[in-house]
C-alpha cells in the first residue's frame, strides 16, 4: 500500500462544503417539475444530449444507490485502514441497476430523502478523516478507470461531488427544457 500523499491535496472541510452544497440544484431542478414530470422519461431537448435518456427520478435514484453501495463503503473501508475494496458493497451492475429502478419507482421526496440520507452520511464520515489519512493514496478500486494505480479517500469523495454534477446536469436539462406536463 503507498502511503505517499496525493499530488492533489484535498481538504476535509472544503470536500464536505462542496457536498453538502451539491444537493442545492438538483432540489432546484426538482421544484420546477411536476411529479408526472419526474417520473417520465425526458423527450426532445431535454434528452437531446442524453443517450438512453433517464427520468429525473432514476438519475436521483442513481446518486442515492451510488452513495449507499459504493462511495460510503470505500469510505468507511478507507477509515479503518483498508485499501476500501472488502468494504465496498459493489454489487454486479445488473443488480446495481435493478435497485435504482426500484427506488426510482418511488415518490419524488421519498427518493430525494434517501439521497439527503446518504449524502448527509457521507459527509459526516469524511469530517472523521484527518487531512493526511484524506490525503493518502489508498485504494486502487478507480484506477483502472481513472488512470491511477491508487486514489487518495480526498479523491473518491471529491469524485461523489463530481458525480453529483453529471447527474445534476441530466436534471437541470429535464427542468429547463422539457414541457410542463399537462394538468387534469
Amino acid at each position: 500500500m503507498q502511503t505517499t500523499p496525493a499530488t492533489t491535496s484535498y481538504s476535509v472541510e472544503e470536500v464536505c462544503r462542496l457536498l453538502e452544497e451539491s444537493l442545492n440544484p438538483i432540489e432546484w431542478a426538482l421544484s420546477r417539475t411536476s411529479p408526472p414530470q419526474f417520473h417520465a422519461t425526458p423527450k426532445g431537448a431535454a434528452a437531446a444530449f442524453q443517450e438512453g435518456a433517464w427520468s429525473m427520478a432514476m438519475n436521483v435514484a442513481h446518486l442515492a444507490v451510488y452513495d449507499e453501495r459504493l462511495a460510503i463503503p470505500v469510505l468507511e473501508g478507507l477509515l479503518a485502514g483498508g485499501d476500501g475494496l472488502g468494504a465496498a458493497s459493489t454489487p454486479r451492475e445488473d443488480a446495481f441497476q435493478r435497485e435504482c429502478e426500484a427506488l426510482s419507482e418511488e415518490p419524488r421526496e421519498a427518493i430525494l430523502a434517501r439521497l439527503r440520507a446518504a449524502r448527509q452520511r457521507q459527509v459526516a464520515l469524511v469530517r472523521r478523516f484527518s487531512d493526511e489519512q484524506f490525503n493518502t493514496l489508498r485504494t486502487p478500486l478507480w484506477g483502472k478507470y481513472y488512470g491511477a494505480p491508487l486514489h487518495a479517500s480526498g479523491w473518491v469523495a471529491a469524485k461523489s461531488w463530481q458525480h453529483t454534477y453529471e447527474h445534476t446536469n441530466a436534471l437541470l436539462r429535464i427542468a429547463l427544457f422539457s414541457r410542463p406536463a399537462p394538468t387534469v
